[in-house]
């Protein structure tokens, strides 16, 4: 049987005006712009502090506050932090934020900052690419402080947060000392953008290495979110059924974590050390699902932030880095009422 071939009769074509086309380019045009507007909207959060008459309150000076995964109460603790401080010195201070890690859309708030002509910027140092548009914020007369995660190997500008390779090597420490023997350990990480993240990664591979009956058996990405933690953890414990550790560098991650275990059924008992102490990691330390967690304290970033902006501004010499303390808790000590 032959194929059966298809013609198209050209002498039927609707033929559209050509004057017609240019008001329909101009709509589609306008369109195009309202939904790309409308996109990158939806993926930030800016937050202006109100005074009581309903609008922003007047400071001597104005700062903004940039940083990623804008729901994430960890960093809406560094953000009460900065705006203590703020409201002690008469400063105006924004809240701006993209919903998920997106180092493009966090480089155009710094840049919506420069052009806002702002007093002084705070942002998470998260990769190199951020330092053409940090090095135009300096070149314009805008102080920027790094605040939660410095870039890797930054010389330049001041980081106010936790060591995070020290604290994540006191975390491989502190699992030598509570294991004997062969131990299989899984490593849930944030995310590959965030240098703190791989900080505490390395440091907690660095302790750990000192013996050699440790072994990290896999290092999976959650993406910061407990979603795919869960989903990674259980692929995890599945291909490695003797895994007795699981160590965790973000709070999602823990929560994913938590969940993994859950629906792996796990026969055996998993430890689980987390990072950041947040209301459902007090609860979860209580149940004993997770074991330990690094507490570190954002508030503290935040508050000292804005004062070293206006010690900046004022000419003042600041240090290279100031380190938060750090400590790690268990359920010992949330029962004790011991976490502030």
């Amino acid at each position: 049987m032959k194929s059966r071939k298809h013609f198209y009769n050209l002498s039927h074509r609707t033929l559209v005006p050509q004057g017609a086309l240019v008001p329909s380019l101009i709509i589609v045009l306008f369109i195009s712009v309202i939904l790309t507007f409308y996109f990158f909207k939806e993926t930030i959060h800016i937050e202006t502090p109100m005074n009581g008459k309903g609008v922003a309150s007047e400071g001597d000076k104005h700062f903004v506050l940039i940083i990623q995964e804008l729901e994430n109460p960890y960093l809406q603790e560094l953000y009460a932090g900065a705006k203590a401080a703020a409201g002690e010195k008469d400063v105006t201070i924004e809240f701006w934020g993209t919903a998920q890690t997106n180092v493009d859309d966090h480089i155009k708030l710094i840049e919506m900052a420069i052009a806002s002509k702002v007093d002084g910027i705070l942002t998470q140092g998260l990769t190199h690419e951020f330092e053409p548009v940090i090095n135009k914020a300096v070149e314009s007369g805008i102080p920027v402080i790094y605040v939660d995660s410095d870039i890797e190997n930054n010389d330049k500008r001041t980081y106010v947060g936790t060591d995070n390779y020290q604290a994540g090597y006191e975390m491989g420490v502190t699992v030598l000392e509570e294991t004997s023997g062969k131990t299989k350990v899984g490593i849930l990480n944030g995310n590959l953008i965030n240098s703190n993240l791989e900080e505490r990664v390395q440091g907690f591979l660095d302790a750990i290495g000192t013996e050699d009956r440790m072994q990290v058996v896999a290092i999976e990405s959650s993406n910061l979110s407990k979603i795919q933690g869960a989903e990674k953890t259980y692929r995890m414990l599945k291909s490695h059924p003797d895994i007795s550790i699981m160590f965790g560098t973000s709070a999602l991650d823990s929560f994913g974590i938590v969940e993994g275990i859950k629906k792996a059924n796990h026969a055996s008992e998993v430890r689980v050390y987390a990072f950041d102490v947040l209301e459902e990691t007090i609860d979860l330390l209580k149940t004993g699902e997770i074991h330990s967690a690094l507490k570190q304290e954002p508030y503290q970033m935040g508050y000292t932030g804005v004062n070293l902006l206006l010690d900046t501004i004022q000419g003042k010499e600041i240090e290279d880095n100031i380190y938060t303390p750090i400590s790690i808790l268990t359920k010992e000590d949330v029962e004790n009422e011991t976490v502030s």
